[in-house]
């Protein structure tokens, strides 16, 4: 039996963020806080990689994203005091295929539920998707570009290694207007770097 490499991929990344979430289960559940359990950052950068189903064909994806707190960026700082914190993070994304490129410019809105070890974060958001195209029909190759408005929705978990760097997980729906299938399943992992 021979095995599809983009399934094999896609499996790996799917159990590599199931153990992040049973890793950080324990610790969701803890509610008692050290003195040094750590301040919410005001920014930090995240930097991943993971798979994207843009309509029957798993491609790799690549992305990045700066969050930045919203509010009061002094009040509520320690991961004690319990609560949603907002964030707002512009983000570029990327993928390519054997006939189409596409790159993401956008911007979400996330909420963020602080643990001692770990962070929930779930947020929406909205882009411009650069697409590009070549295709071969008979012997006449086809180029195209275009922009496409997209939306997504998205959750994950941070699990803290130290004050300053996070490994995550997440996952998101993008739904973008006139692509061949409208909806990209997207799934990545990747570090997150406190500023």
């Amino acid at each position: 039996m021979k095995l599809d490499n983009t399934l094999v991929q896609r499996g790996a990344l799917l159990l590599i963020f199931a153990a992040l979430l049973v890793a950080a289960l324990p610790a969701m559940a803890e509610e008692d806080y050290d003195d040094d359990a750590g301040a919410l950052p005001n920014y930090s950068l995240g930097l991943a990689i993971g798979l994207v189903d843009p309509g029957g064909n798993v491609e790799n994806y690549y992305t990045a994203g700066l969050r930045i707190r919203l509010g009061d960026r002094d009040k509520n700082r320690d991961r004690a005091s319990g609560g949603i914190r907002g964030y707002l993070e512009p983000e570029v994304g990327y993928w390519t295929s054997d006939t189409a490129t596409d790159t993401l410019v956008g911007v979400n809105l996330l909420g963020l539920v602080p643990f001692r070890h770990v962070d929930y974060f779930f947020g929406v958001g909205a882009g411009v998707h650069f697409y590009d195209s070549d295709v071969t029909v008979g012997n006449v190759r086809v180029s195209s570009s275009d922009n496409r408005l997209g939306m997504n929705a998205q959750f994950g978990i941070d699990v803290h290694v130290n004050d300053t760097l996070s490994v995550f997980g997440a996952g998101r729906f993008d739904l973008v207007q006139d692509s061949d299938d409208q909806v990209q399943d997207k799934l990545y992992i990747g570090l997150r770097f406190n500023l």
